[in-house]
């Protein structure tokens, strides 16, 4: 009996220091659910859900779609990784005769992870070119709007980038905006607990009439690493089991 009543006490200790840890995929065989929006100033509007395919790799999902609307032109393609996270690229064409601004998001289904969780994403490099050809483009963002910002069930954890850039040069003129990152090495900002989602989202950036922008970004969330105490208590556990195993068997 007092066997039995070590081991219960070290599979409760041990289980419950294992889901301290855990973090939030959803099963195996449930295909992360992505929503893809945009809008832009003008009116128009896009919401898809695209089916996630499973990758080579056996654990990531790659989801793409494309829309063209009278004012803008959207593709998009994304690694899934109900871990989770999010890592993509998406490439925008004011098809307007004027500066808009234009919002875009990324959002997926995941599981509870318990606080405090570790975070860290990116923006960048991105590319803004002149498709339009009158030899100058303008890619800005909104007055204290980010350019890019990390969601967590759809509340703002971390905004990104705040700029007016323009390039000029001819025809097919582009400038870049050098990659930005939080929580580097991704992930290692501390954030809050996740209830069902996280997302990417770039809220209100303009950009000039015909011309173009692509921008690569990421989201990683994670449970953190089981601190030294954590692992001093599971060693102490295993210790005690093993000890308890052997005068059981010794009949002390």
């Amino acid at each position: 009996m007092k066997l039995h009543g070590v081991l219960a006490a070290a599979g409760a200790v041990v289980l419950g220091l294992a889901a301290q840890t855990q973090a939030g995929p959803l099963p195996g065989s449930q295909v992360p659910a992505v929503q893809v929006t945009a809008t832009s100033s003008l009116g128009d509007s896009f919401s898809a859900s695209p089916v996630a395919v499973l990758n080579p790799d056996g654990s990531t999902y790659h989801a793409q779609g494309e829309t063209q609307k009278p004012t803008f032109s959207l593709t998009f393609d994304l690694t899934l990784n109900p871990d989770p996270s999010i890592i993509g690229t998406f490439t925008l064409t004011n098809l307007s005769s004027s500066t808009q601004f234009f919002s875009v998001s990324a959002t997926m289904a995941v599981l509870p992870i318990a606080a405090p969780t570790k975070m860290g994403g990116s923006f960048g490099d991105v590319t803004y070119t002149d498709t339009s050809h009158d030899s100058t483009v303008t890619l800005a963002t909104n007055g204290t709007d980010p350019f890019y910002s990390a969601l967590i069930d759809a509340v703002k954890v971390q905004g990104l980038g705040s700029f007016n850039a323009t390039a000029f040069g001819g025809p097919g003129a582009f400038g870049t905006i050098s990659k930005t990152s939080f929580g580097t090495p991704i992930p290692s900002a501390i954030g809050p607990a996740v209830v069902s989602n996280i997302g990417v989202s770039f809220p209100a950036f303009s950009l000039t009439p015909g011309d173009q922008v692509e921008v690569p970004f990421e989201f990683v969330v994670s449970a953190p690493e089981p601190s030294f105490a954590s692992l001093f208590a599971i060693g102490i556990t295993l210790i005690l089991l093993a000890t308890s195993r052997r005068k059981f068997l010794l009949g002390v």
